[in-house]
């Protein structure tokens, strides 16, 4: 009676929630359904927007955990009127009559709220999710840097200048360039609030624009669709209306284009209201320069303490414990890296595993012989630096790059004979020796800026990297498959050669050199039909047999110079016909015999040094009508076979380069006044001289070096300006001057009229009391404002007892580096103008 005055008192509403309940929760099912289509199509809408660094709204975030909520309580529902229905089919129900009308209430309740939500999840796409504050600086891993707290500083410093604005790091290939770059970037996300944005890109040397105004994209936070549907232009105007409101900082690594237009990509630079710096990587210093850098950075190698912490630390203490010695071998096998991180962390990281001292040894010598063989050597280090290689400009420049390869590693080149041998091999093909050699000198330049090549301090040489040497000699050893076309001896130790040398290696090699400190008697006859250069200067060579040239039909060059002990040139020497190239300086030789005529082709010749010279035959000279240069200074023979070898010099159409040597005032005076030879006098040296008191010099155009030597009557020297309109340009080569042991000069006021001198020795001269002199009143002979000594770089003042002054006057000396002062009593006070001497 209760439950049935319970329903007499219900509305219709009341008493559908009971009677359809089946029906209402089928239809809840299908809308919770439907909810939970709409809840994972938006999911994967916002994993795109995520994926394009996005974050979702609040109000979306919210709606899910409302959907999420919404759904476990809808499950509760289903799972309890399950039970009703069971009970409902039992005939259970009348007793649970109102459990029952509550249920279907919340049914019903339910699916009006669902139909709400489903309602309140149409959201428009600009309400999914709004871009990620992404950090203004991405953190690029680096291992810990060694050797660069310098390079860094000197960075960090011209970053924070205000009048720098493109920042050039330059060095050869694996130096750690892009380390030094990532270590800036990183920096800068510690105190990078001064710049709106950090940009980092990868250049590379075939560069692609596109790719790279869409990496500068992705850092501006450019909307991923519309920027993919833009065209070149639109994208880089896109990328400049930003950046010029902006200020950031752009890092490009591995620059190659001297000529790469930043603003082909839509960076805005050289604008004095943009806050903005520039800085980039590269290999070449013409780079630096085309970029128009404020600052350049030069990179390099670590020092010998520095390469064994980063070796030591990729080997690991296991392997180099694992003997009592390894250590030893390790250091040595480190040293032969050169101080070149990549190679240092290549090799030190193939040895990890090694653990046995052959092993190491081992190593040693494959690093030492072909480089190219040592494991991952070709593929991560070879090949990565052959890019330097392959950018340079012509295969001109790439053949006397290769040639170099022919010396050891660490040789100390001279430039000028390096660039004599380029000529002579045919690399510089030039009909005129001087543009020759001037495009000889561009080549070293260009090869230096590139990093291939390295500067030695005294200026007139320059060496190569130990594992560029390596990459050269495997690029011309065809990749390590030919490496016997350069035999490279390393140097012995003297008197090392105990019996005759394997030249059976000679016979197929283009190139010999470097077989130094060797004593004794040269023997054999190696057949060399290949053979285009051989150097076996400074030896100890008594005697080089008769028959040991005869079978070298192609031989180019030869070098001999240094060879103290050698009185005499074998015959089958004169056999070489093909011989262009022929360096005798330093040699010993009393003659060139008659048979010498026979090297017709001979375009070089050097016999300075060649104090025991007394015999050249009589046309000998005149007979090597393709001579194009002749050095002959400091020589034996005398005055008047030096007179008799003017008049044959006269007739060398071919001759261009002269470096001679005169014994007389009136041999003097006979060179200076023809007018073919006066023209091309390169080199000077005036010997002995004797009852000459004066000795007056012409001007001249072309003179580098003068020497005056042992001219002891010798009072004075003057120069005579032939023509007074070039006074000021003529001598205007002369760089280098030697006076020695001249006994009665007592000034040497000459050089101050002298406007290109880099190199001034005075030794033994016992009266010279002051190097510009002055005149009668004791006035300078030189006025105070001149610019005598403006370029000097080197000064030498040797057992000069009577010197008490180098001029009367304070000069300024801007360039000088060294100063060699010894055995001057006298010489109390040194003229040096206040803060115009270089800090060296």
């Amino acid at each position: 009676m209760e439950m049935l005055g319970g329903l007499l008192g219900c509305t219709k509403t009341q008493v559908d929630y009971v009677l359809h309940l089946e029906r209402n929760l089928k239809s809840l099912r299908i809308e919770m359904k439907k909810m939970m289509e709409l809840y994972d199509d938006l999911l994967r809408k916002l994993e795109d927007k995520e994926e394009q660094h996005m974050k979702r709204t609040a109000k979306v975030a919210g709606w899910l955990d409302r959907v999420v909520t919404m759904k476990r309580e809808v499950d509760s529902i289903l799972d309890q009127s399950e039970q009703q229905i069971r009970n409902r089919s039992l005939g259970r129900w009348f007793k649970n009559w109102w459990s029952a009308y509550k249920l279907g209430k919340e049914v019903v309740t339910y699916s009006e709220a669902l139909s709400i939500l489903k309602t309140d999840g149409n959201f428009n796409e600009d309400e999914l999710a709004n871009l990620l504050k992404r950090p203004k600086v991405d953190q690029i891993p680096i291992p810990v840097p060694v050797g660069m707290d310098s390079s860094f500083e000197q960075a960090c410093c011209f970053i924070q200048k205000n009048d720098v604005h493109i920042i050039g790091i330059y060095g050869m290939g694996g130096v750690g360039k892009t380390t030094l770059l990532k270590r800036i970037n990183n920096v800068l996300s510690e105190n990078g609030q001064e710049f709106d944005f950090v940009i980092w890109v990868e250049v590379s040397r075939y560069p692609n624009v596109g790719k790279i105004q869409d990496k500068i994209a992705e850092k501006l936070r450019f909307h991923k669709d519309t920027w993919g549907q833009r065209n070149r232009q639109e994208k880089t105007v896109e990328i400049f209306n930003l950046l010029i409101k902006k200020s950031f900082v752009l890092l490009l690594d591995d620059l190659w284009d001297p000529q790469f237009d930043l603003q082909v990509i839509g960076i805005p630079y050289r604008d004095p209201n943009l806050i903005s710096k520039i800085i980039f990587t590269t290999r070449s210093e013409d780079v630096i320069g085309g970029m128009g850098a404020d600052k350049r950075i030069k990179v390099g190698c670590l020092t010998e303490e520095e390469a064994w912490v980063l070796f030591r630390e990729k080997v690991g203490r296991e392997a180099l414990d694992s003997h009592p010695k390894i250590e030893d071998q390790a250091k040595l096998v480190a040293k032969e890296c050169g101080g070149l991180p990549l190679a240092l962390i290549t090799v030190g990281r193939a040895m990890a595993s090694r653990k046995t001292l052959d092993e190491w040894s081992y190593a040693l010598h494959v690093l030492k012989e072909s480089a190219s063989k040592f494991p991952f050597m070709e593929d991560k280090v070879l090949r990565l630096l052959r890019f330097s290689y392959d950018s340079l400009g012509d295969e001109m420049t790439k053949a006397c790059f290769l040639y170099c390869s022919s010396f050891p590693e660490d040789w100390p080149f001279n430039q000028q004979k390096v660039i004599e041998i380029w000529i002579a091999e045919g690399f510089l093909k030039d009909g005129n020796l001087h543009m020759a050699t001037q495009k000889g000198k561009n080549i070293i330049s260009e090869l230096k800026r590139a990093c291939l090549l390295e500067t030695i301090t005294d200026g007139y040489s320059f060496r190569m990297h130990d594992v560029v040497h390596d990459m050269a000699l495997w690029v011309y050893s065809e990749k390590g498959e030919r490496y016997d076309k350069h035999l490279v001896q390393r140097d012995l130790l003297i008197g090392e050669l105990r019996e005759p040398l394997p030249i059976s290696k000679w016979e197929t090699a283009r190139t010999i050199s470097s077989l130094r400190h060797l004593t004794g008697k040269l023997e054999g006859e190696p057949k060399c039909d290949n053979l285009l250069s051989l150097d076996l200067s400074s030896n100890y060579f008594d005697e080089i047999t008769n028959d040991f040239f005869q079978y070298m039909p192609n031989l180019k060059v030869l070098d001999l110079s240094g060879n103290y002990r050698l009185m005499k040139l074998p015959e089958s020497l004169f056999k070489v016909t093909s011989l262009q190239f022929l360096d005798l300086r330093g040699t010993s030789i009393k003659t060139l015999p008659p048979t010498f005529n026979k090297l017709q082709k001979l375009k070089f010749l050097s016999l300075n040094d060649t104090t025991n010279l007394r015999v050249i035959p009589p046309q000998v000279i005149s007979s090597l009508s393709n001579l194009e240069r002749l050095e002959s200074q400091n020589i034996g023979i005398s005055d008047s076979s030096i007179n008799e070898m003017l008049d044959e010099l006269q007739y060398l159409e071919a001759l261009q380069h002269l470096k001679f040597t005169v014994k007389s005032n009136i041999t003097l005076e006979k060179l200076l006044r023809s007018e073919k030879l006066n023209k091309m006098i390169y080199g000077l040296c005036i010997q002995q001289c004797i009852g000459s008191r004066t000795l007056q010099l012409r001007d001249n155009d072309v003179l580098q070096k003068l020497m005056i030597y042992h001219c002891k009557d010798l009072e004075e020297v003057t120069l005579c300006w032939t023509r007074n309109d070039m006074r000021n340009v003529c001598f205007g080569d002369l760089s280098h001057v030697d006076i020695i042991d001249c006994k009665l000069l007592k000034n040497a006021t000459l050089l101050s009229t002298l406007p290109n001198i880099k190199e001034l020795t005075i030794m033994t001269c016992e009266s010279m009391e002051e190097i510009i002199g002055v005149d009668g009143g004791g006035a300078s002979m030189v006025p105070t404002n001149t610019k005598a000594f403006e370029r000097l770089e080197y000064l030498c003042l040797w057992i000069l007892p009577a010197l008490k002054c180098i001029c009367s006057h304070a000069l300024p000396f801007p360039c000088l580096t060294t100063l060699s002062v010894m055995h001057c009593p006298k010489l109390k006070k040194l003229p040096f103008a206040p803060i115009t001497v270089r800090k060296n």
